[in-house]
């Protein structure tokens, strides 16, 4: 039968039976989003096989490396729920004001966690700190089984079961699971395998990402201030450390990457200026092209994609992690107890429905900010200024968009 147009049985489903399955569920990749489900659902008493290919170390050029990230208020509630955040706050910056203006024109908008009611506005985390984390807690719950290095190969579906093929230490392992989730990023195994299209839309432009220190301390502000060649932001971190963001036209990159540290800080201050007195220390810069992508389908049979398996956006809005953070939270709290509709056709058609309603909003919002503040006419741009301005006073406003930031869609 073809995976890929199979459908899940419909029959009643039965509480989970151990003896009948190696594993209940299968989750290919050891990024932030398959370690969070599989914590989520061994709390749940589920049965778990996490499969990554590669050994994940500190600085490691994979899921966690030197990246920082961006975690909102919702993304902090799910590391709560799972039992990690705790643990987590020793490396996380909170962010209690963003700053938002553009360059060239009048307006500026400006949100407080004070007058939002929240704790903050968003936090800041080294992937590599959050990989650390999120590694300990996986590895300490006695219902995961972590098979690493290892590779999924392929697999095949019945109405009963997903049968997967593996390569674990160079021997091919074969294991039965109720369910298989592909985690597995942009160029996800589990997505090829069950033969589903990747659309993408090149925003021809690549974002530098650097880590800077200043003087001055930030004093938990973030900001984000949009050109007509893309925007730039700075994102606390410690005390006197930020997330570097620059983003550029596809044109451009490369000579920017080729600077000296000293004249790159100085194309950087072009637009952003200096916001905490003179950059006095930035680490190596890597840089990526910016692409959306997008699969139409997430759910096929028994198989599910969540994470940048089946979306990545823009980072202009930020929602890149939280969106697969919101993956995992919407199928964990469709579960019943005892985990007894998990595979079934009704729960996952709903889990799906649900995804792609998310994931749509967040994919307007982000083209909607492009195409609004790259738009070189003069007189576009003094109607954001005005747009800026009237969104400054008018606080029910500016709330909903915080919350939709904060939040997701939805919530």
């Amino acid at each position: 039968m073809d995976a890929a147009t199979m459908n899940t049985s419909n029959n009643p489903a039965e509480p989970l039976d151990k003896t009948t399955f190696d594993t209940d569920v299968l989750i290919v990749g050891g990024g932030p989003v398959g370690l969070c489900l599989a914590l989520g659902l061994a709390q749940r008493g589920a049965k778990i096989t996490l499969v990554e290919a590669v050994e994940p170390e500190p600085g490691a050029a994979n899921s966690f490396d030197g990246r920082v990230l961006a975690l909102s208020e919702g993304s902090r509630v799910i590391l709560q729920d799972l039992g990690v955040w705790q643990a987590l706050l020793p490396f996380v910056t909170d962010i209690q004001h963003v700053h938002v203006s553009q360059q060239g024109y009048l307006g500026l908008t400006l949100m407080h966690a004070e007058e939002m009611d929240v704790p903050a506005l968003g936090y800041s985390i080294r992937a590599s700190d959050l990989g650390q984390m999120l590694w300990a807690a996986v590895r300490a719950e006695s219902a995961i089984d972590v098979r690493c290095p290892a590779k999924v190969i392929g697999f095949e579906q019945t109405d009963e079961a997903v049968t997967i093929s593996l390569e674990q230490q160079g021997q091919p392992v074969t294991l039965n699971a109720r369910l298989i989730v592909g985690a597995d990023g942009t160029d996800s195994q589990v997505r090829k395998t069950l033969g589903l299209p990747l659309q993408q839309k090149d925003y021809g432009a690549w974002a530098i990402l650097a880590q800077v220190e200043t003087e001055q301390p930030h004093q938990r502000w973030a900001f984000e201030r949009f050109t007509s060649e893309g925007p730039v932001a700075l994102l606390p971190l410690e005390t006197h450390s930020h997330k570097l963001v620059y983003v550029a036209p596809k044109a451009d990159y490369q000579k920017l990457l080729a600077l000296s540290d000293a004249d790159f800080i100085q194309a950087f201050v072009a637009k952003m200026g200096e916001r905490f007195g003179r950059y006095v220390n930035i680490s190596a810069r890597v840089a990526y092209p910016l692409k959306e992508t997008y699969v139409e389908r997430v759910v096929v049979g028994r198989a599910v994609l969540m994470g940048n398996a089946s979306h990545t956006q823009h980072p202009v809005a930020a929602q890149g992690l939280n969106l697969g953070l919101r993956d995992v939270e919407d199928f964990l709290q469709g579960l019943q107890p005892g985990l007894v509709n998990m595979t079934d056709a009704a729960f996952l058609q709903t889990y799906e429905q649900q995804r792609r309603r998310d994931h749509k909003k967040v994919m307007g919002l982000t083209d909607s900010l492009i195409r609004i503040f790259e738009h070189p006419s003069p007189l576009v741009g003094h109607a954001r200024g005005l747009a800026m301005m009237a969104l400054q006073v008018m606080p029910k406003l500016k709330k909903r968009l915080a919350r939709f930031s904060m939040q997701g869609a939805g919530k």
